[in-house]
């Protein structure tokens, strides 16, 4: 499977260690988020944060990360996911109240999308993966019920005239 990196994401990528087998980046210019399915841009889309990058959303960065946040919602599925856990946060947003810091993240969440906050780099490439694969799964899932429903709209010109009772 084809990942498409932001281009604005660091260089070399810190999930690029925890990269599934079969699976590859591509460097290229994402609208909204971090990371997609390369062929399904609108899908299932990663907002990647460490966390003393979500500090300073909550802080200085606010207004642009509102725009990001209200652009995912146009997305199939917008997830920010976070590289720490909410302490890691609280202790990298130095001088900001705690309450603040929950308070934004809460609203964020009603408003928005889910913050996962992972714990630690790998388990947020490893759950960001499992995400973007349990899309392709969906897909796959009803593409095969489409194709059963399909089959069974196959009929003979025959067959649909004697249905209709002209022949």
């Amino acid at each position: 499977m084809k990942l498409t990196i932001d281009s604005r994401e660091p260089d070399p990528h810190p999930w690029l260690p925890y990269l599934p087998a079969g699976w590859s980046f591509e460097v290229g210019g994402l609208e909204t988020g971090d990371v997609a399915i390369a062929r399904l841009p609108d899908g299932v889309v990663i907002e990647r944060k460490a966390p003393g990058d979500l500090a300073g959303c909550i802080g200085s960065s606010r207004e642009r990360f509102e725009r990001e946040l209200r652009r995912g919602r146009y997305c199939g599925r917008f997830i920010c996911v976070i590289e720490g856990t909410l302490g890691d946060v609280c202790s990298a947003a130095r001088g900001m109240h705690h309450s603040s810091i929950i308070g934004s993240v809460a609203a964020w969440t009603a408003r928005y999308c889910p913050f996962v906050f992972a714990g630690s780099v790998e388990a947020a490439a490893d759950f960001s993966f499992r995400a973007l694969a349990s899309q392709v799964r969906d897909i796959e899932r009803a593409a095969k019920a489409l194709e059963g429903s399909l089959s069974v709209c196959k009929v003979s010109k025959g067959e649909a005239m004697a249905a209709r009772g002209k022949i």
